[in-house]
C-alpha cells in the first residue's frame, strides 16, 4: 500500500500554497469546519478546496470573483458585484430578481449571504475560504443544493496585535487594509479591521469621457469576544460602502446603416461578418454604469459547553440597499438607446441553534434554524421614443412617435419634428417576503478502527410571498407636450400605451397582485469512509440537495388564465442527487497530498435566466431545466525540496440537459434535451511557490496559471456564445497568470512584494449577448488587461 501512495503522490501535485519552511507535517493541518466540527483537510470526507490568507495574498485575490479559475470547478462572474453569478461543477443561476434563489449557498462566519447584496464583498481579514462541491444541507444553512462557499475570518485573540497593507498600481489602483486586536482585560479582546480598495478603472468610455471598470469600496468590522468560564461570546458588527462604475458594455456593431439594413433575425456568416473586434474599438456607451451598495451586518454567535453536549448560537442581522445601472445597447446611438437600472432593499435575521456531542462510538451534530427576509426590488428600463420606432421598425412596423412629431411640427408645435426625442421609462417593482425553517442532523458513526459511517436528514419548511406591480411609463416631457398642444391636434396622451416593455406583465399587474407558495423537503446525506492506510482515506457519499421554489419578478399571476401555469407562476424546488466515490492522500515521506473524486449527478428544476417573451424588447424569464453530469476533481501539491513547493487540481467534466425546453426571442421553440450545457469539458491550475534567504530576510516567488477549455456549444449558444466571426471569436478556451515576487523580514514582520496579474496580458471576449440582441445588437464584454501592483505591509 505505500507503494501504492507513493506513485499516486508522484503523478499529481497540489493546490494549497504552504511556506516551505513549514514542517513537513504541517502540509495536512489545515484545520475546517466543514462538517460542523474542528478537522484536519485531509480527514474531512468531501470533496473541496480550502484557500489559506497566504493564497489569498498570493494571488491578490479581493473577493470570491478573483479565485475563479485557480478552483477547478468553482465559477464566479463577479463583474457586476451587486448581481453576482455562483457556481459549482457547471451548477448556476444568473437570475437577479428576488424570487429565486442561487443553488451555491454562501456562508460568511456561518451567516447565510443571499444571492447579490451581501454575496460578494471584499476579503475583510480572512482567514481561509472553504469550498464544498456537492449538496451540503444537512452541514449548512439554507440554499446549498449544489454546493457551499463558506468564509472564515479571523476572531479577536488574547495578545495585542497590529499590520497594515498597502497596495499600489497601475491604472490608479491603491489599496489599504488595517488590523487592530487589543486584550480589554483577561478574558476580552477586540478586532477592528478597515479595508480600502480603489481604482480609475482600465477603459474610457469616448463618449462621456468617464473611466469604468474600476472599483471604488471601503469595509470595516468591529468584533469583541469575550470568555466567560468555558462559555464564548462574539460579537461583530461589519459595513460596506461601495460607490462605483458598472462593468464596460462594448458594441460590436459598427456603422448607422445596421441593423436596420442587414439583420434579419439570424446572426449568419453575411452579418457578423461586419463585427468588430472589441478589444480593439474604443468603448462607446451613452449611459455611464454606476453601482452602488450599502450593507450592514451584525452577529452575536455564543459557544457554551453544557457538561458532554456544546451548545452553539448565532443570532444575525443583516441589511443591504444596492443599486446597478447598465448600458444596455454598447452604443452611443439614439436609434437603440437602452439602459436598465435594478434597485433593491432587504433586511433579514437568521438564528441557528446547534448542539454537538461526541463518543467513543458517535460524533454528532444537530440544530434547527430560522430565517426571515423582507426584500424589495425595482427594475427599470429606460429608452427613448425614437429606439421604440426602431423596434418597431425591425418588427414590422411603422415608426409611430416620428409620424407623430412630424404632424405636430407641420401643424406650428415649436420646437417639434420628426427628429424629436423624448426619454421613456418603464418600471417593474417586487416584494417578497422569505421565512424559512428546518431541523438537521449529522451522526459519524465509528464502526471500525478508521471505518465511519455518516448519516444526515434535513427537514425544510420554505415559505415565500410575492407581490408585483407595473405602474404605467414615465415620461414627463412627451406627456407635457401632447397635454399642452395634443387636445389641438385631437391627440390624446392617455391613448399612449401604459407599458410597450412590460406589456405582458403591465396589465396583470397595474394594480399590485399578490401570491404565497409554500415548500417542504427531507434532504438525506450518507457517507462511507475508511482509512486504508493511516495516510489514505476512501469515502463514497450519496446526498440530496434542495433549494426553495420560486417566483419571476416579471411574471405576475394571471388568474383568468386557462393555463394553470400562468395563474400559479411559482417554480418547483431544485433538487440534486449527488454520488460521489473519492480519495484523500497525504505521502509524508513524499512531502505531498492528493486528493480526488468521481461524481456523478442530477439536477431537477434548475432555476435560470433567458431574454425572451412578447414584449417588444426580450425581458428576463425564468427558466426551468433538468441537468445531469458526471465528472473527476483532482488536486494535490508535492514540496520537491525544503524551498520549492508544486501545486495543481483539474476538473474533468460532461454535463447535460435532461430537459430543457424554451422559446427565443423570436418566439420559436428551442429543445436542448440531450445537448451541453456549456461547461468546458476541461478545467485546470499549476503553479510553483519558491523561497530563498537573501538580504538578511527571505524571498518568495509564486507562479501560477490557470486554463479552462472551449465552452461546449448547443442549439442556443452556438449563435453568439461560441460564435466564429472574422474579427473574434466567443467560447475559446482561456488562460491566465499571476505572479507574485516578495521579501520578507527574517521575523516576518515587514514585507514588499511586486505583483501581477494576467502576466502575458491575454484579453478575451467572454460574453456576447444583451437585451438588444434580438434586434442584431449585441454587445460585448472583455477581460481586463495585466495590471500591476507594488504591495508593502507590516505586522507589530
Amino acid at each position: 500500500m505505500r507503494i501504492l501512495a507513493r506513485s499516486i503522490a508522484l503523478a499529481f501535485a497540489g493546490t494549497m500554497i504552504q511556506h516551505a519552511a513549514q514542517a513537513d507535517d504541517e502540509m495536512q493541518k489545515v484545520i475546517v469546519t466543514a462538517q460542523s466540527r474542528a478537522q484536519s483537510a485531509q480527514e474531512v470526507p468531501i470533496s473541496m478546496e480550502v484557500v489559506t490568507a497566504r493564497e489569498i495574498q498570493n494571488l491578490g485575490a479581493r473577493n470570491l470573483g478573483d479565485l475563479t479559475g485557480y478552483l477547478p470547478g468553482l465559477q464566479v462572474d463577479a463583474t457586476q458585484a451587486t448581481q453576482p453569478i455562483f457556481g459549482i461543477r457547471g451548477v448556476q443561476a444568473g437570475d437577479f430578481g428576488i424570487g429565486t434563489d442561487t443553488p451555491v449557498g454562501i456562508y460568511v462566519d456561518g451567516v447565510y449571504t443571499g444571492k447579490t447584496g451581501g454575496a460578494l464583498m471584499n476579503f475583510i481579514d480572512i482567514q481561509r475560504v472553504e469550498v464544498l462541491k456537492g449538496p451540503q444541507g444537512t452541514l449548512f444553512g439554507r440554499n446549498s443544493a449544489a454546493g457551499a462557499i463558506s468564509v472564515v475570518t479571523n476572531e479577536p485573540e488574547a495578545d495585542f496585535d497590529a499590520s497594515g497593507h498597502i497596495k499600489v498600481g497601475d491604472y490608479g489602483r491603491a489599496n489599504l487594509d488595517a488590523m487592530l486586536n487589543v486584550p480589554l482585560g483577561a478574558t476580552t479582546a477586540a478586532r477592528l479591521v478597515f479595508v480600502r480598495d480603489t481604482s480609475d478603472g482600465w477603459v474610457r468610455n469616448a463618449t462621456t469621457s468617464t473611466r469604468t471598470g474600476g472599483d471604488n469600496s471601503w469595509a470595516t468590522r468591529l468584533s469583541v469576544k469575550q470568555k466567560a468560564g468555558d462559555a464564548t461570546l462574539l460579537l461583530s458588527w461589519e459595513h460596506e460602502q461601495l460607490r462605483q462604475h458598472g462593468w464596460p458594455a462594448f458594441g460590436v456593431v459598427k456603422g448607422s446603416a445596421l441593423p436596420m439594413a442587414g439583420y434579419t433575425g439570424v446572426y449568419d456568416a453575411a452579418y457578423v461578418a461586419n463585427f468588430s473586434d472589441p478589444r480593439k474599438a474604443p468603448l462607446e456607451n451613452d449611459t455611464d454604469g454606476r453601482e452602488t451598495r450599502n450593507f450592514d451586518g451584525v452577529t452575536l454567535r455564543a459557544e457554551v459547553p453544557l457538561g458532554g453536549v456544546t451548545l452553539r448560537s448565532t443570532t444575525a442581522y443583516r441589511t443591504f440597499s444596492s443599486l446597478n445601472l447598465t448600458d444596455n445597447d454598447g452604443t452611443a446611438r439614439t436609434d437603440f438607446m437602452l439602459a436598465t437600472q435594478d434597485q433593491k432593499k432587504a433586511y433579514n435575521w437568521q438564528q441557528e441553534f446547534k448542539l454537538s456531542g461526541a463518543t467513543d462510538k458517535l460524533d454528532w451534530v444537530a440544530g434547527v434554524s430560522f430565517y426571515d427576509n423582507r426584500e424589495r426590488q425595482r427594475s427599470s428600463a429606460i429608452v427613448n421614443t425614437q429606439t421604440l420606432d426602431s423596434i418597431s421598425l425591425m418588427q414590422g412596423g411603422t415608426p409611430d412617435f416620428a409620424t407623430l412629431f412630424t404632424g405636430l411640427g407641420m401643424a406650428g408645435v415649436p420646437g417639434v419634428d420628426g427628429s424629436s426625442i423624448f426619454n421613456w421609462e418603464e418600471n417593474n417593482e417586487a416584494k417578497l417576503h422569505t421565512r424559512a425553517f428546518s431541523l438537521y442532523g449529522d451522526l459519524i458513526w465509528r464502526l471500525a478502527p478508521g471505518t465511519r459511517l455518516t448519516t444526515g436528514l434535513r427537514w425544510s419548511r420554505d415559505r415565500k410571498e410575492m407581490q408585483w406591480y407595473v405602474p404605467g411609463r414615465q415620461s414627463a416631457a412627451l406627456d407635457t407636450l401632447l397635454n399642452t398642444y395634443g387636445p389641438a391636434a385631437g391627440i390624446d396622451a392617455s391613448a399612449l400605451p401604459a407599458n410597450v416593455i412590460f406589456a405582458a406583465a403591465g396589465p396583470l399587474a397595474a394594480t399590485p397582485v399578490n401570491a404565497t407558495h409554500n415548500w417542504t423537503d427531507w434532504s438525506p446525506r450518507l457517507v462511507l469512509d475508511h482509512k486504508l492506510t493511516e495516510d489514505l482515506l476512501l469515502f463514497a457519499s450519496l446526498s440530496r440537495g434542495y433549494q426553495a421554489g420560486g417566483f419571476n419578478v416579471f411574471t405576475p399571476p394571471n388568474p383568468t388564465s386557462s393555463n394553470p401555469r400562468e395563474r400559479d407562476p411559482s417554480f418547483n424546488p431544485e433538487k440534486m442527487t449527488n454520488l460521489e466515490l473519492g480519495f484523500k492522500l497525504y505521502a509524508p515521506s513524499l512531502r505531498a497530498t492528493l486528493n480526488g473524486s468521481l461524481f456523478a449527478y442530477r439536477f431537477k428544476n434548475l432555476q435560470d435566466v433567458k431574454l425572451g417573451g412578447s414584449s417588444a424588447i426580450p425581458t428576463y424569464n425564468i427558466i426551468n431545466s433538468d441537468q445531469e453530469a458526471k465528472g473527476l476533481d483532482l488536486d494535490g501539491r508535492i514540496r520537491i525540496t525544503p524551498r520549492v513547493t508544486l501545486f495543481a487540481g483539474v476538473e474533468l467534466i460532461d454535463q447535460t440537459y435532461q430537459r430543457f425546453e424554451t422559446t427565443d426571442t423570436s418566439g420559436a421553440t428551442l429543445n436542448l434535451s440531450g445537448q451541453p450545457v456549456g461547461t468546458p469539458a476541461f478545467s485546470g491550475m499549476a503553479g510553483v511557490n519558491a523561497n530563498w534567504e537573501a538580504l538578511n530576510g527571505r524571498m518568495s516567488a509564486t507562479f501560477q496559471g490557470s486554463y479552462h477549455g472551449k465552452n461546449r456549444c448547443n442549439d442556443d449558444t452556438r449563435a453568439l456564445q461560441c460564435l466564429n466571426a472574422p474579427a473574434f471569436r466567443t467560447g475559446t478556451a482561456v488562460s491566465k497568470a499571476d505572479l507574485r515576487v516578495g521579501w520578507d523580514t527574517a521575523d516576518g514582520k515587514f514585507g514588499i512584494g511586486l505583483l501581477v496579474n494576467n502576466l502575458f496580458d491575454k484579453r478575451y471576449v467572454y460574453n456576447l449577448d444583451g437585451q438588444t440582441k434580438a434586434f442584431g445588437l449585441p454587445y460585448a464584454s472583455i477581460t481586463a488587461p495585466r495590471t500591476i501592483a507594488l504591495e508593502l505591509r507590516g505586522s507589530l
